[in-house]
């Protein structure tokens, strides 16, 4: 259990500053891959053919493949003292809080807890109208101490469930130091550090609580602070009781055309689940999905329905999968180059990946030549379904499957597969409605 004193002494900046460190580490790993690869396997295997060259060869990407998962192993430290820093600086932040408002209230904090100081008049020879204004008074000194009691204890408990996440999931990661599996370290082992990551950030949030506090918690955060939830959880604050009604607005988007919480809830709790009509590559049907579930109308044909060049959306079919994802689906709904291209010809915005937050759609754009897809064309379409106080953008997606994973860890990997990538972020704006 992490102590009132533990938490108003400690040093977050030491811990960002770790998270720091421990990115370049993981660049710095990376690269030296890249480099292995590039200068010593390739011409190994194109001028020197023979059992020694293969051998070396072999070697060398073995090395390679030892720096990129240690590159993803220590990606994945980074995101787990992330986490901690900011649980721990939104905790310390509630606890200044609490303390600022004993101040304010003349009260005093003793052994951790906020301790009242009224010594008015008692007794028998009180007169009945001073007893009152007594009772009164007391009454509302020890509000305050309750208040300011419980905004210790939530900050307690938000620096305690930090620091014991942190902790295990660092144990964890100090046990993979020989893992030279790239699929692993990636996929596994990294996509669980974020998870991780997520977790501690959405358990700084007082779920179940009374609204009083959660009032008072939120107003102790710092204007940014509150912003960095907001765009690190949407869901979690979104069902939140005692917040003031503008950020639920803010969070579900103020103009009232998309639902960008129901999207996101949508993704997260849809992720790992099979459509009713699965399509061979699923990541733009999964994105429509979501915009459905966010409410975005459908814009159909008068005449064609969903088959029109400037249409989204999907009807019912006739049950038989084949005609139903040619004739029901407009292309723009399981396309990715056409629900790119649909968005932003009908009021959707592209943003830089500074400005991206929750609902909005990633795109991936193919540059390099030479892969499975040809240059420019999109193939690849996603769900921001987070962004972490560093600027992590955190995707959800279907083909493949992932939940709540790191933007720049899978375009590395995309990259690494298929050359150079273009990210393009829209935001949606529907226009027809």
């Amino acid at each position: 259990m992490v102590s009132y004193h533990d938490l108003y002494g400690c040093r977050v900046d030491q811990w960002k500053k770790a998270a720091d460190d421990w990115v370049a580490l993981s660049r710095r790993s990376e690269a030296a891959a890249e480099d292995i690869r590039a200068q010593g396997k390739k011409p190994l295997d194109e001028h020197w053919a023979d059992a020694t060259g293969k051998k070396a060869g072999k070697r060398l990407e073995d090395i390679a493949d030892r720096l990129e998962a240690g590159g993803d192993i220590t990606k994945g430290v980074a995101m787990v003292l992330d986490g901690l820093a900011y649980s721990m600086e939104w905790a310390q932040r509630t606890l200044f809080h609490a303390v600022e408002l004993a101040n304010e209230y003349g009260l005093h904090i003793q052994d951790g807890h906020a301790v009242g100081s009224y010594t008015g008049p008692t007794g028998p020879n009180v007169p009945l109208d001073v007893g009152a204004r007594n009772s009164t008074a007391y009454a509302k000194e020890q509000e305050r101490v309750a208040e300011i009691n419980g905004l210790i204890e939530e900050s307690l408990r938000q620096a305690t469930q930090a620091d014991g996440k942190a902790a295990a999931e660092l144990a964890k990661l100090a046990k993979t130091v020989n893992v030279a599996d790239t699929s692993k370290a990636h996929n596994e082992i990294e996509v669980e550090a974020s998870r991780v990551e997520f977790d501690m950030l959405r358990a700084d949030i007082p779920v179940g609580k009374d609204p009083h506090l959660v009032r008072a918690w939120w107003d102790g955060l710092t204007s940014k602070q509150q912003k960095d939830l907001m765009r690190a959880d949407p869901v979690t604050l979104a069902d939140l009781k005692g917040l003031p009604s503008a950020v639920g607005r803010e969070l579900r988007g103020a103009d009232g055309k998309i639902d960008r919480v129901e999207m996101v809830r949508y993704a997260l709790d849809h992720w790992d689940k099979k459509d009713d009509l699965h399509f061979r590559n699923n990541c733009a049907n999964f994105v429509s999905s979501a915009l459905e579930a966010g409410g975005m109308e459908k814009k159909l044909g008068v005449w064609t329905g969903p088959m029109g060049d400037n249409t989204w959306g999907r009807e019912s079919g006739v049950g038989w999968d084949a005609i139903d994802r040619r004739v029901y689906h407009s292309r723009s709904w399981a396309l990715a180059k056409d629900l790119q291209k649909f968005l932003l010809r009908n009021g959707g915005d592209e943003v830089p990946r500074s400005q991206a937050r929750p609902g909005d759609v990633i795109f991936y754009e193919q540059v390099a030549p030479g892969a499975s897809e040809p240059p420019g064309e999109t193939y690849h379409a996603a769900v921001v379904t987070s962004v972490t106080p560093d600027g992590d953008i955190k995707l959800t997606q279907h083909t493949s499957s992932w939940q709540n994973v790191s933007l720049d860890s899978r375009v590395h990997i995309a990259t690494r597969n298929e050359g150079e990538q273009r990210i393009h972020i829209v935001r949606p704006h529907p226009d027809w409605y």
